[in-house]
């Protein structure tokens, strides 16, 4: 069986690992742009750099779906996005992914850092209005970066917190079946609420933006 010390590794390279209290194993990072186009699905760029290790963004819910659905016809495996719950029990139970202080710790994870006052005019034309830069934090990148850049959390898993919001699989009980749950914020949120380990956002299953993407699971 696969543990923190020794993965389950797939044919894709993507490592996987054992969440606690959970009938799953969770990729340790976000899927990226190479893993996302090895499935033939088309890849729309979102405006700024990137390499192929990076995570896959202007992914909607419905694309994040068909691509599991490739990787587990693929691999002869069930994945899926992971549920609210085992995303829940994933990222631990401190106020932030990175524990409970506010401000997060420099270069704890990929959030809204000084490195956005460094934006061109034309980068901060695909900044969301109203964006927050959290005061005196860096984290050496602008916009998304590599997965697995930052350390890891207890369970071995990386990006919990930052880098691209992540889809879960179910609807999101407040918004009356229109909504989705996503976790986590990106490397463009930098309020306390969106960064908060227990807030669930809720987005239509079409939407895309260049700071949403999302990482597998895989049934044991």
């Amino acid at each position: 069986p696969a543990t923190k010390e020794s993965p389950f590794v797939n044919s894709l390279g993507m490592k996987f690992v054992p969440v606690p209290g959970t009938k799953i194993l969770m990729c340790t990072t976000e899927t990226t742009v190479a893993q996302y186009q090895a499935a033939g699905l088309g890849y729309q760029p979102p405006g700024f750099s990137q390499g192929s290790d990076h995570p896959a963004v202007n992914v909607s819910w419905n694309d994040a779906k068909a691509w599991c659905a490739w990787l587990s016809k693929k691999e002869g495996r069930k994945y899926r996005l992971p549920t609210d719950a085992e995303w829940t029990a994933a990222v631990g139970t401190s106020t932030y992914p990175w524990g409970n202080q506010w401000p997060p710790p420099n270069n704890c994870g990929n959030y809204a850092g000084q490195e956005l006052r460094g934006c061109t005019e034309a980068e901060r034309a695909i900044l969301f209005k109203g964006y927050s830069i959290i005061g005196g934090f860096s984290d050496r990148h602008k916009f998304t970066s590599s997965v697995g850049s930052y350390a890891a959390n207890g369970l071995g898993i990386h990006d919990l917190g930052g880098n691209v919001w992540e889809w879960c699989e179910e609807w999101h009980r407040e918004f009356r079946g229109t909504c989705r749950v996503c976790h986590g914020g990106s490397w463009g949120d930098g309020l306390r609420e969106p960064l908060a380990s227990s807030f669930r956002g809720g987005l239509t299953p079409d939407h895309r933006s260049n700071s949403l993407g999302f990482r597998c699971v895989v049934e044991r």
